[in-house]
Parts: structure tokens; sequence; C-alpha cells
């Protein structure tokens, strides 16, 4: 059954008993029936405010038929891991035997059903050490992201409490790819299984310097290993030589003409094998006749579609030798090949460590606050103010618990002070657009006032109501969750006859 049949079959309003259906088929233990029963519910009451805070998040339709259908066809087995100090993951995944381990806790439960779950963001027309670079990145920063619907809402209150341990780079990255490009596009480049649209050319065509980092970092990311470096060293190599030989043109286009032949003689041979009974008998009996027992054919029907499918690999090794004759395609490769020995040259294998990358993480966070300078600049309405607003709030918010240098770098004094000039910038734009209650005409006093005040995880910024009043040396700020007051705020007492608003009276500072 194709995932659309699944999915048109799904009660939208009823989640838990599609999924009590699906595990009630499933040889799964009593505990592990519970557990999913349980991650689901919090995932219930927690998604709306995780859909508040993080604009263009999924629908939870679409959020819940993902990870059913995930269940139904990509998992037989659920074993629960016992907690151990030699355990070195909380989860596994076996997508091969639909099979995934993890702790006995809903987080972990999520992660592993969302590592054996499809996730593709195929990348074309780069070299291959690159696309499986970013496409690790990528799937480890999607998990995260999704993660954060059961660990950081419980349908009261916003917490930080996602684990993120080694991947803490990823997510990171992933969290200013989202905010470049939509959550949309992500999410339809993780779904995206047809290999023709290239995402990638698409964030470097919106902005060059983030897409040569996040290359940057993939690489980078993937030689910390010893094996990584020498994995990147072999393939430097590699390309260093299919760079030359494509530059020496008559003995490239000689191998290829040779290849072609090649290729072009081995589906003609195939060709007579699959159209004549006899000869397929024949080479049947020779095959098996040099093969262990464990590995001879067991029909003629399977010796077919073995043949079969060395014909397919050899049609596709001559389109291969063909698109590297159009003249447009070889100019193509060339610069692939010269992209791919710069960027690993660029991340200087040798030198590579956690100290590096987490420079490399900091000039990104501070592109993607610039980018988002440039967004509130072009803003024009109430509604993508408030937009802007929501995405600078949750990137101030991070939900990163976690110890090391990279937390370090979200909270260093340099990215704090372009965050504070963000924050500035935003306020002055929405006060004129008028989506914030002007509180005091000095603009710059104004903005640390309202700063104070959005400053919070108050889930809905429009259920925040204001009071203020007045101290000898101080304004006192009363902030409220609506009718719940939700903390209090002191604020250095200057410019008092500018102020444009009520003491003692409750209002809305967002209009």
């Amino acid at each position: 059954m194709s995932k659309q049949e699944i999915l048109s079959k799904l009660n939208l309003k009823d989640y838990n008993r599609e999924l009590e259906e699906i595990i009630e088929k499933k040889d799964f233990s009593s505990q592990v029936k519970n557990l999913l029963l349980s991650m689901f519910y919090k995932l219930e009451i927690g998604y709306k405010d995780y859909s508040t805070i993080k604009e263009g998040t999924p629908t939870k339709e679409t959020f819940m038929e993902s990870i059913i259908y995930t269940i139904k066809e990509k998992c037989d087995q659920i074993e629960l891991i016992k907690p151990s100090e030699k355990e070195e993951k909380k989860h596994y995944a076996f997508p091969e035997e639909k099979k995934i381990s993890c702790y006995p806790n809903e987080a972990e439960l999520l992660n592993s059903i969302l590592e054996i779950g499809d996730k593709n963001f195929n990348v074309i027309n780069v070299e291959n050490i690159i696309a499986k670079s970013v496409q690790r990145v990528l799937k480890n920063g999607y998990e995260l992201d999704i993660k954060e619907a059961l660990t950081n809402f419980d349908g009261w209150s916003w917490n930080n409490n996602l684990d993120t341990t080694d991947d803490i780079g990823d997510y990171l990255v992933y969290q200013n790819l989202r905010m470049l490009m939509g959550n949309d596009f992500m999410l339809e480049w993780k779904r995206d299984r047809r290999q023709d649209r290239d995402y990638l050319t698409e964030i470097k065509k919106k902005s060059e310097e983030i897409y040569i980092s996040f290359i940057r970092y993939s690489i980078s990311k993937m030689g910390i290993a010893e094996s990584g470096k020498d994995t990147l060293n072999n393939e430097l190599l590699e390309l260093k030589e299919r760079l030359e030989k494509m530059e020496e043109k008559n003995c490239l286009l000689k191998e290829i003409y040779e290849e072609k032949r090649k290729q072009t003689d081995k589906i003609g041979t195939i060709d007579s094998i699959l159209g004549n009974k006899t000869i397929l008998e024949e080479e049947f009996k020779k095959r098996n006749s040099v093969l262990q027992d464990e590995e001879k054919i067991f029909s003629i029907s399977d010796l077919a579609d073995i043949i079969q499918k060395d014909r397919e690999k050899a049609v596709e090794q001559l389109e291969q030798c063909n698109s590297i004759l159009d003249p447009k395609n070889y100019l193509k490769k060339m610069k692939s090949l010269q992209d791919a020995i710069w960027t690993i040259e660029e991340c200087d294998i040798k030198n590579i460590t956690e100290n590096k990358i987490e420079k490399d993480i900091l000039e990104l966070q501070k592109i993607i606050i610039g980018h988002f300078r440039k967004e509130v600049l072009s803003a024009t309405n109430k509604k993508e103010i408030m937009e802007i607003l929501n995405k600078c709030r949750y990137y101030i918010y991070l939900p990163i618990k976690e110890e090391g240098n990279i937390v370090e770098i979200i909270n260093s004094a340099e990215l704090k002070t372009d965050i504070e000039k963000l924050q500035k910038r935003i306020i002055t734009q929405a006060c004129k657009n008028k989506a914030i209650v002007i509180v005091n005409q000095d603009i710059s006093y104004n903005s640390e006032i309202i700063k104070k005040i959005i400053n919070t995880k108050i889930i809905d910024l429009l259920r925040i109501n204001v009071m203020f009043s007045k101290e000898k040396e101080y304004i006192v700020l009363d902030i409220y969750d609506d009718e719940v007051l939700d903390r209090t705020e002191h604020i250095e007492k200057k410019n008092e006859s500018d102020f444009r608003i009520k003491f003692g009276k409750k209002f809305k500072i967002f209009t």
C-alpha cells in the first residue's frame, strides 16, 4: 500500500484510535504499546504550542500522519534498551530489518521512529562526497528539529530540554537553513524522491555566504573523526585525478569512447542471452558450476532478473558517457570537480578541529542575523513584522540543553550584540507599522522597555498584557500571560513626560 493510500484512510481527528489499530497488528510488547500511546498523547497536547512558537511548521495533521505512516510501514520491531552507562547511544534504527531499539522513554522512541523514517534530502549536481556530508547534516538536524515538539512543549510551557549531544552543530545549521529558506522548503526537500530539483543551488541563489558556510561545515564535520579525514583525503586525490583526466581532453575522449564500446557490447551480449531460452539455460549452468552451494542461483527466472539488472547498469553507464560528451555537460562537470576540490581544500583537512567548526557555526549564525535585518527592513505590514518577531524570538531561545563550546558561542558577547541590534530594529519597525504599542516617545528608551516585555517564553505573544507602575527610581512592568502574572521587570525611570500609556492600567502590548 502506498503512503498516500494509508494517509487518505486516516481519521485526522482521532490519531490515538488509528495508532491503536496499527499497533494491535504489530508484535509489540504491552510496554512498547503503552509507550507509543503515551508519546502520541504528549505530541497532541504540545503540538499547538510548538507550531505557535515556530513559524511555518507543518500542520498537526501532516505531522501526526507522517509518524503513523512510519510506524505502520517502516517499523515491525521495537526493542526497549535498559539504560546503561556502557550504552553509547540511546536509540538505534535498522531500516533493513524494520527494527528500532531505544531507551524506554517517549523522546528516544520518537527519535528512533524519525531515524527509521524516510528522509531523502537528495542532493544533485555536486560531487558525491559533498552530497553525502550535506545529507548527513540535514538528516540529523531534521530529527532534532521535529523532536522539539515532544521535548520542549508540555501543553503549558516552553522548555529547553532538547538533548542534542554530538549533533548540536547539525541542529543549529538546520535551523539556520530553515530560517533562510522556510519550513516548507526543508520539508519538501526531505520528502522529494525525484532527484530533479536542485535544492542546494536554490540556497546558493538566496545566499551564497550561507551556501559556502553550510558546505564547509558539512565537510568539516565529516572530517572530525580520523576515518573521516582519511575518507576526505582519498576523495580529494580521486577528484584531482578525475579533473586531470578531464583537462587532458584527448585522453578522456579516447577513454569514454572505449567505455561506450564496452557497454554497448555488454548490452548486446545480455540481449542475446535474454532473447534465447537455450543460451539462458546454458548461462545458468555455467554460472552455478563455479559458485559455492550457498551462492548458487536458485532458478533461471532469478538469473534473468540478475542479468536484467546488469543491463540496466550498462545502459546507465552508456548514458553517462553520452552525457559527458555533451559540451555543456562537460564544462558543468569540470566546474563541479573544481568546486568540490576547492571546498575540501578550504576545510584544511589536516587541521580540522571542533573549535574550527564552532567558528564556522558562529559565522553562520551571524550571517542569518544579517538576513533577518534585511527581512525587517522589507516588512511592510503587521503580519510580516509578527512573523519576523516570532522567528527572532525563537532564535534567541534556541532550545539547547548542553554544556560545551558551541553553547558558549551561541551565548557569546559578539552574537548577543548582533541580536540586540536586530531586536531594536524589529521593535522600531513594529512601532512604525503600529504592530506594537509605542510606550515612550524616546525611541531608544521605548525599545529598551519593549525588549524587556517581549523577551519572554509566553507561548502566544498576542496574549501578553502589561501594567506599568512607578517606584522611586524604577518603572515597574507587570507582565501577564492573559490574566496570569508571568513575571515582574524593573527598568530605570527616565523621560516620564514622554510616556504615552496610562500607569496602573493593564493593556495589550501588541495591537
